[in-house]
């Protein structure tokens, strides 16, 4: 179907075009961040605006092929929500119950339309009825923020976003969810390009506007399309890093640089302490996260193929 390559080859050109200038306009402007792990290095933070407008632009295109109106409103609205709400506090630093329930809105424009299945897919046919609608948002809360706390290294918020992003997106194909896939392709082709500059060494960060935007995002796709049960395992490791922050009752942490400039950790702090061991470079622990969703992603996709000859399109 046109509709993907179009999304994913728009959203990407857009955010190629557009991450040089945000960059210069941050750095003129004074919205840079310190590197953590590079003390001195300051960074812009707001590459989220890259990426939501690459996004919408994407999305917006698959209303010539077929993209059905409403579930294409419903998560550019979705996306666009997740992505203020992060820029918003990335301006004024919410506190942690605002963003909670602002993150809850994010998913009404879902639940407001009507989009998607009630039913879930597993060992069975599970039809949540009027319950499902009622979990979308608190769906919405937990993965915005699950993604948004899985960060704090170079590129591993975008490349882990952009690995579950595609892997959904093949899910979303196997089942024929065209419009989840289409809006995954939008999200995968903005991922692919802001991680140009990205990447270690990064030169901009998605900030608190671009976590958010990748959990509304992926959780709008997972609602929309027949991929839920693909998506709860495609997403696994946002849950794994979510329980142990949990806790450690979130407090925030990203390790430490000895004098030998190597990342150590003081134990099991988040998932990436798993990548770190006795000691590890920055994009060696990127690598390790990338590959750790990506088992993930092919587990999701394995269980796709075994499952998609049971499983009653309704996208």
């Amino acid at each position: 179907m046109l509709g993907i390559p179009t999304a994913a080859v728009l959203s990407f050109l857009t955010v190629a075009l557009i991450t040089p200038v945000v960059i210069r306009r941050c750095r003129e402007l004074g919205f840079l961040s310190e590197d953590l792990h590079k003390p001195g290095t300051m960074v812009p933070y707001l590459g989220g605006i890259s990426i939501l407008i690459g996004f919408l632009v994407g999305i917006t295109a698959t209303g010539f092929y077929g993209m059905d109106p409403k579930a294409g409103l419903a998560a550019a609205l979705s996306g666009t929500l997740g992505g203020l709400i992060g820029l918003v506090d990335d301006l004024f630093r919410l506190n942690k119950r605002s963003l909670v329930l602002l993150s809850v809105m994010a998913g009404l424009p879902i639940v407001s339309f009507r989009v998607g299945s009630t039913v879930i897919y597993a060992l069975g046919e599970l039809d949540l009825g009027v319950l499902f609608w009622v979990l979308v948002p608190i769906g919405f809360c937990y993965l915005m923020n699950a993604v948004n706390i899985y960060a704090g290294f170079n590129g591993i918020e975008a490349g882990c976003g952009l690995v579950t992003s595609f892997f959904l997106m093949i899910c979303s194909i196997l089942y024929r969810s065209w419009d989840s896939a289409m809006e995954l392709a939008a999200l995968s082709g903005a991922l692919a390009a802001f991680l140009l500059w990205n990447r270690y060494p990064s030169r901009i960060f998605p900030g608190n506007s671009g976590t958010y935007l990748m959990g509304a995002v992926l959780a709008s796709s997972i609602v929309i399309g027949t991929i839920k049960t693909a998506g709860i395992i495609a997403t696994a490791p946002y849950l794994i890093n979510f329980f142990i922050r949990l806790r450690n009752r979130f407090t925030w942490t990203v390790g430490y640089v000895d004098d030998s400039g190597v990342i150590r950790t003081k134990g099991l702090e988040a998932l990436w302490s798993l990548w770190i061991g006795k000691g590890s470079s920055e994009i060696r622990i990127f690598w390790k996260a990338v590959l750790f969703h990506s088992l993930f992603g092919i587990g999701a996709m394995l269980f796709s193929l075994a499952s998609v000859d049971q499983v009653t399109v309704n996208s």
